[in-house]
Formats: structure tokens, sequence, C-alpha cells
């Protein structure tokens, strides 16, 4: 069964020191904290009718631009895995997955406990479907705590459905539907199971 994959923008993790998403139909970003966090403050912003506008000294820079400037000056590979994510979410976003897929692998390399981005790197094999490769990032993102559980395990769910895995698919979505019981995606999927004795 084929699926339309822009479900995953909204599942893409950036990663922050202070969690909390920016809000609104423009966002208004500022160069003053640095690279780093104007990265991840663009990274955040991503939405569909969302404008970016970038205030300070330098007004003609991209946000990719921003980001990666950040892994070029920052010397820890914990704030350089940070930003590797954060632009591999940028990446996603503008549909480039094989360059964002890359980040993602750059962060979990130079922070193999980043949850966030073992998640992101699951989300965007599902989207270039490469099932297996995806249950494996998946499993690690889950393990390791990443932020909106229930859309790792629905990612994995459908992972799971396409490798032909329909027990493991519907125990992910099950979970997926208790861990967000507001979210409707989860039990519309549980809808197409007829479960059993066999």
């Amino acid at each position: 069964m084929k699926r339309v994959f822009t479900r995953f923008v909204l599942s893409l993790l950036p990663l922050t020191a202070a969690s909390g998403a920016v809000h609104g139909q423009v966002s208004v970003i500022s160069l003053d904290g640095g690279y780093s966090e104007t990265c991840e403050q663009a990274s955040r912003s991503i939405g569909k009718s969302m404008t970016i506008e970038i205030t300070g000294s330098r007004l003609n820079i991209s946000p990719l631009e921003i980001c990666t400037l950040a892994i070029r000056e920052d010397a820890s590979s914990e704030s350089r895995a940070t930003n590797y994510n954060n632009r591999g979410v940028l990446l996603f976003a503008e549909g480039r997955l094989e360059e964002a897929l890359q980040d993602f692998d750059q962060a979990t390399q130079l922070r193999e406990t980043l949850a966030n981005a073992h998640a992101n790197r699951g989300y965007t094999l599902v989207a270039l479907e490469r099932w297996a490769e995806a249950v494996s990032a998946l499993d690690r993102g889950i393990e390791l705590g990443a932020e909106e559980a229930s859309k790792a395990h629905f990612s994995r769910a459908i992972a799971h459905e396409e490798l032909g895995q329909l027990p493991k698919a519907y125990q992910d979505y099950t979970s997926a539907a208790e861990l967000d019981p507001q979210w409707d995606a989860p039990a519309q999927e549980l809808l197409r199971f007829r479960v059993g004795d066999n």
C-alpha cells in the first residue's frame, strides 16, 4: 500500500536545550543568540504556511546557511550533533531527503545517544521507503526516549506493515494510539486490522 509521506515533516524533531516550538504564521528569528540558537529556532519554525524572517546583522542568510555556519563554528561534538540534526530537519522540509539522511547520520555518529536524531533518521528512511533500515533507526530512537514517541511508533508501524510484519505493525499503531489518544491517525489505521484467534 502506497502512502503519502509528507506527514513526516511534522514528525521531525529539532533539538534544543530548552524545549518549545515557535508558534504563529511568521517567525522572526534573531542572530543575537548565535548560529546554533538561530539554527534551532529555524528548525522549529517549519510549517506549511510559515515564513521565516531573520533579523540581525546578516539579513540575506538562509536558515540552512545558518545551520552550516553553526556546524563549522561549534567545537564540541555535542553541539555539532545538535546542529546536524536541526539542519537535517530543514533539508527534509525542502524535500532533500538524501542530504537530510546524511545530516542525521552525522548527528548520530557524533552523539550516538541523540534520540531525536535516530528518530529523524527513521522518519527519513520511511520517506525513502527503506523499511528495514527505518525500523532499526526508529527502534533506537524509541529506546533512547525520542520526543513524540507516538509518531515514532506510528512511523515504525508503517515500516513494519510494508515489510509484511502485521503483528508488529498492529502493536506499534496501538502504542501510538495509547501514547497520543487525541491523534486520530493511529486509530484510523487500527480500523483496517482484524484481530482474532488463528
